[in-house]
């Protein structure tokens, strides 16, 4: 029985470095939507694109990769990301629009 307890620190620190990994996945996006809200904003859409370019390319399909591929190691973070993501790419369809509808001002 004595075995237990390491097997569980172990699946424990598993589970601390996925959600760890989620977290730095989610700052970063934050990161960049801030960008994209002050740029729109100060209505510099060229540089509100170039931030929603980054979130719905890059930061936002690599979170949702990462959630879907080993956040089964966290489940008690999965779907909370889970909800993030699909937040994100709703903020990103609404910079879109704003970004949109500001440019023909």
């Amino acid at each position: 029985m004595a075995w237990v307890m390491p097997v569980i620190k172990g699946v424990w620190a598993v589970m601390e470095v996925v959600a760890f990994i989620q977290f730095i996945e989610e700052e970063a996006i934050q990161s960049a939507a801030l960008g994209a809200f002050l740029a729109i904003r100060q209505k510099n859409y060229r540089c509100a694109w170039k931030a929603i370019a980054l979130l719905d390319g890059e930061l936002i399909p690599h979170l949702d990769r990462v959630n879907r591929e080993i956040g089964w190691a966290s489940p008690y973070s999965q779907g909370c990301f889970h909800d993030f993501v699909v937040a994100s790419q709703l903020n990103v369809e609404i910079y879109k629009d704003l970004c949109t509808a500001g440019s023909k001002r």
